[in-house]
Order: structure tokens, then C-alpha cells, then sequence
């Protein structure tokens, strides 16, 4: 994080903590926003402070000034009330995860024998056949695909001996180097919940992800500095004590195709929400290449995906 935008975030933190623990907020006059045709109103003292886009539509000469109201169409209903109860509060409660059946995993096909019948001194004899080359030829040629991804992935599986534990070592520095983030905003968070670790694998983490996503696009959008320091700090925290399951998988998907979607390139240095899923990526990666949806969406994102995607790639390899 540049010097600039840490002075950046203290100072909104230093205007937050005046206000909220002065009376004058509570005497400005709310201002209707109007998200997903559900009215919500905010102390105007309020949002002034904490976002110079949102104060322009509440005391510039824009078209929601005059009218009283603004409607904002970019957000849900959920990532605005969130933001309402981190500006009254400091902080805010993310989305509940959802409990769900798993389909059982399809029952692998059994090569059928073809039988014929034949005629042989005048008697009807039944013969069998060996399965049709065709079975055989396809499944080698997944095999032969699943080996080359191993290769290149560095699969501790199919090496040995030192290659085996250099891999593994350098798996396990992409995890420490992951968990290892120095906390700003949410250190200073005072009455926080405190995050929930899945223990299941029937339990969707997919809300619970996004709600931070969205917040953070939502305060990077609006110039909220300290409150997208906070949603990146909260996501990164849930997924230090995040298990992914083989069949979860869906969930961090569903977070990386909304990532890459709403998000900007970072500049170097940087902490940037891409950054954070990119090194994600890297220490999770032999469970995430094991989905078929994932290899699909780095060729849907074009690019960007990808290339963070290699990066991780590359440190694996060398």
C-alpha cells in the first residue's frame, strides 16, 4: 500500500471517529437513497465525510441535490445496508453461508462386452468380444491429458524424491507467504464479529464472499478508502481459515469470475483485490485445476485471469 493512501485511510478513520462520537451527524438531515426501489436514509453529515462522490450528489450541483434524493444503480441492497452499518458502527457483518446437498458423483461407466452369435458345425455358439478400441483410446487420452497438467503444475505425485519435496516446500511457502498480511483498518475495528471458518462440505461460502467483494468495488467506486481497505482485509481473513473442499471449488470460482469482472488492473505496489485472489490462487492451485469450470473461466476472462494465474505457475516451477 502506497504512503498516500495509508495517510489517506488514517485520516478518514480520524474524521470517522470525530463524528461519530459527536452529536453534529445526528443533527444534519438524512438524505433518501434509493437502491433496488427500497428508500434508505443516511445523516448527511455523515456520508459528506466519508465520500466525496456521495457528499457531490448531497451538496454539489448535481441533479440528486435538487431533487432530494439519489438513486443509485450500481449496487444491491445488501452492500448498501452493509455500508450504513460500517458508517454508524466501524464495521460491518458479512452474509450468512448457505447449507446445501452435493449430488452424489456420477457412477463411472463399465466397458461392455460385445456378444455375437456364430455358427460352427451346425450348432449356435455365443461369442464374446473385447470392449471396442475407441474406450480404451479415450481414456488414455485423458490420462495422457491429466499427466501433462501434472507436469506442468508440478505435482508433487509425479515426481519423486527431492523434486517431490521442492515442490512441496514451495506450496507450502505460497500458503505462509498468503497468511502472512499486516491488518490496518480492521486491527482498529472496535466490536468486529469475529469471522466463522467453514466445517463441512455442504456448507456454500459463496455470499459470504461476495458481500466483501461487492463492498470493496462499492467503496472503491465512491472513494471510500478506509471501508475498501476493510472488505479487502475481512475477505482475506475468511479465506486464511477457509477449507477448500474438492467440491467447493464452485464457491471461489463464483468470487474470482466476479473479481475479474468488476475490477481494475493493479498499479504496481498496489494491495489490490486481484492481487490478493492471485496469490489465492497459487497455494490453491492443485485443488482449482481439478475444475473444469476454472480452466474454462481463465479462456472467458481473456487474459487477466490468466496471467495472474502463470504467475503463480512460474513460482511453482522455479
Amino acid at each position: 500500500m502506497s504512503d498516500t493512501s495509508q495517510r489517506q485511510i488514517t485520516l478518514q478513520q480520524s474524521l470517522w471517529k470525530t463524528l461519530i462520537n459527536s452529536c453534529s451527524i445526528y443533527a444534519s438531515t438524512p438524505f433518501k437513497f434509493v437502491v433496488d426501489g427500497s428508500p434508505y436514509h443516511i445523516h448527511a453529515g455523515l456520508v459528506s465525510h466519508l465520500s466525496r462522490p456521495l457528499d457531490r450528489m448531497i451538496n454539489g450541483p448535481m441533479a440528486e441535490a435538487q431533487k432530494g434524493y439519489a438513486v443509485l444503480e450500481d449496487v444491491d441492497k445488501g452492500t448498501f445496508e452493509r455500508f450504513l452499518e460500517w458508517g454508524y458502527k466501524g464495521y460491518y457483518k458479512a452474509a450468512d453461508f448457505a447449507i446445501e446437498a452435493i449430488s452424489p458423483p456420477p457412477v463411472p461407466r463399465k466397458k461392455k462386452k460385445r456378444e455375437s452369435t456364430t455358427v460352427i458345425g451346425g450348432e449356435v455358439h455365443s461369442v464374446t468380444t473385447a470392449p471396442e478400441l475407441h474406450d480404451d483410446v479415450e481414456l488414455a487420452g485423458r490420462g495422457e491429458l491429466r499427466s501433462d497438467w501434472d507436469k506442468w503444475l508440478g505435482n508433487p505425485k509425479m515426481k519423486k524424491g527431492k523434486d517431490a519435496e521442492a515442490t512441496q516446500k514451495t506450496t507450502q511457502e505460497l500458503k505462509k507467504s498468503f497468511l502472512r498480511r499486516k491488518y490496518t483498518v480492521r486491527r482498529d475495528a472496535i466490536g468486529i464479529p469475529p469471522a466463522r471458518a467453514n466445517r463441512g462440505e455442504l456448507e456454500n461460502y459463496t455470499e459470504v464472499f461476495l458481500s466483501h467483494a461487492r463492498l470493496y468495488v462499492f467503496a472503491e467506486k465512491y472513494d471510500i478508502q478506509a471501508l475498501r481497505t476493510l472488505a479487502l482485509e475481512e475477505l482475506h481473513h475468511i479465506l486464511t481459515l477457509y477449507t477448500l473442499y474438492r467440491c467447493r471449488t464452485g464457491d471461489i470460482i463464483a468470487l474470482l469470475r466476479y473479481v475479474y469482472a468488476n475490477t481494475r488492473m493493479p498499479e504496481a505496489g498496489d494491495e489490490e483485490l486481484r492481487i490478493l485472489m492471485r496469490d489465492y490462487m497459487g497455494h490453491e492451485m492443485s485443488v482449482l485445476m481439478q475444475d473444469e469450470e476454472f480452466k474454462d473461466l481463465m479462456i472467458e476472462d481473456e487474459g487477466a485471469l490468466l496471467g495472474n494465474f502463470m504467475e503463480m505457475v512460474a513460482l511453482r516451477i522455479n
